[in-house]
């Protein structure tokens, strides 16, 4: 039986961020510093910390972005802007409102946990707060090997344009389709489906 459980923390968790500083010096995304801080993640948009623990240590943590005003474009977080987006994903966005998108931002899993339910277990504690919210679409930037295990296990992924080395791997910018994964979930039609064009729809079908 597991021991990892989840809790959600409005803001910063001191414990998560020691872990993040922790993974990304150790993974060379960093260099070390004074403060043992990620400086970038300072002047983060207004996020919500879900943080994965096993007993009483800190195993796991990923933020999502909850704050509706964009700083790029039509996004919160920079990531976006690394990558080539396709013509339709920024209208797509506007027609559904800001305040119904996320944005799935750090993820960091300690490396003895890596492979293991701890991925699964936040991102599900993110979609039932979607779920109990109301958002309509999740983005994120995520590594190509998750991003396809986590279509296998029915999460619904729409490919924003295409994957690129970026942060240590293979990355794809991907939308999650909210609507259709909650009704996978709970066998009905809960949110509005998604405007997402013929071309996607027909790739999907």
């Amino acid at each position: 039986m597991s021991d990892i459980v989840v809790d959600m923390v409005h803001g910063t968790s001191p414990e998560a961020e020691r872990l993040e500083y922790e993974i990304y010096v150790a993974e060379g995304y960093i260099a070390p510093n004074h403060r043992r801080k990620v400086l970038e993640n300072e002047h983060y948009p207004e996020f919500i910390h879900f943080v994965a623990r096993d007993r009483d240590q800190v195993v796991g943590s990923l933020r999502l972005v909850t704050d509706p005003r964009p700083r790029f474009g039509v996004f919160r977080l920079a990531a976006f802007t690394h990558f080539t987006l396709d013509p339709w994903v920024e209208p797509l966005l506007c027609q559904v409102g800001l305040k119904h998108v996320v944005e799935v931002g750090t993820m960091v899993i300690r490396p003895e946990y890596r492979g293991s339910e701890t991925y699964l277990k936040l991102f599900e504690k993110a979609f039932e707060y979607g779920l109990m919210t109301r958002i309509h679409a999740g983005l994120a930037t995520i590594d190509a090997g998750f991003r396809d295990r986590l279509e296998r296990r029915g999460v619904p992924l729409v490919d924003l344009g295409p994957s690129r080395f970026y942060m240590g791997s293979e990355t794809q910018p991907v939308l999650i389709d909210m609507p259709r994964l909650v009704s996978r979930v709970l066998g009905e039609a809960v949110l509005p489906p998604l405007p997402l064009p013929d071309v996607v729809e027909r790739a999907r079908a």
